[in-house]
This record gives structure tokens, sequence and C-alpha cells, in this order.
């Protein structure tokens, strides 16, 4: 299985999910136009990955900026991996320090799909 890249721009998010290492991360601003046709792509790869993948997995989300279609979508694939994975999926929130309201949006995600995530404030 190959892996998915893609390059981050001003209004996308850089997309680096690795098969063999089975770390999936998500970095930088998710405003897509189209945020349906952006992430298509994502749920496809998660869809083959839990086929052929039966390692423990890493799931990093460290949004700067994202709208609700992007939750939207992060909950979609956070519910995949959560039914497959169960305790062997590690779920990584990453927030700017002192970004409290990405941070508490990580906590109200972690909720809805009753998971707890691992929170990791980092310096920039």
């Amino acid at each position: 299985m190959q892996d998915l890249t893609i390059r981050q721009t001003i209004r996308t998010a850089g997309v680096q999910f690795s098969a063999g290492s089975a770390y999936l991360s998500i970095q930088g601003n998710s405003i897509p136009e189209n945020s349906d046709g952006f992430f298509q792509p994502l749920h496809d790869w998660v869809e083959e990955f839990r086929n052929v993948n039966s390692q423990p997995v890493t799931f990093r989300i460290f949004m700067t900026y994202f709208n609700t279609a992007t939750i939207r979508h992060l909950i979609a694939i956070m519910k995949k991996l959560i039914q497959t994975y169960g305790s062997n999926l590690k779920i990584e929130w990453a927030y700017e320090k002192g970004d409290e309201e990405i941070r508490d949006r990580g906590q109200d995600i972690s909720e809805v799909v009753k998971f707890p995530f691992v929170f990791d404030e980092v310096a920039v």
C-alpha cells in the first residue's frame, strides 16, 4: 500500500499518512473550498489501510485553523480508526502553545468520538 502525501497550502492542511509506520498526520490550516473533494482521498486511503494494517496506529492532528466541514471529516476518519483499532489507536491533538481555543476544540471532539486524546502543546 502506498503512502498518502498532500502538500500543505494556505487553505489546505498537509497530510502524511504512512502505511509502513502506521503514522497518520494532518497539519496546518484547513479551510478548503471543496472539503468533500479534499478529504475524499483521505477517507479512501483510511478504508484501504484498515483492510491491510494490523499494527497499532497513531493519528496526529496539528491544526492551526479549521472550519466546520473539516471537523466533520476528521470525526468521520477518527470513528473509522476507533472502530477498527480501539485501544491500539493513539490520537494526538497538538496545538500551539497558548492556543486554548484549538485545545478546547480538541477536547470537544474527543468527547464527541468518546475516545481519549493525547494533548500536545507545541512551542513555535
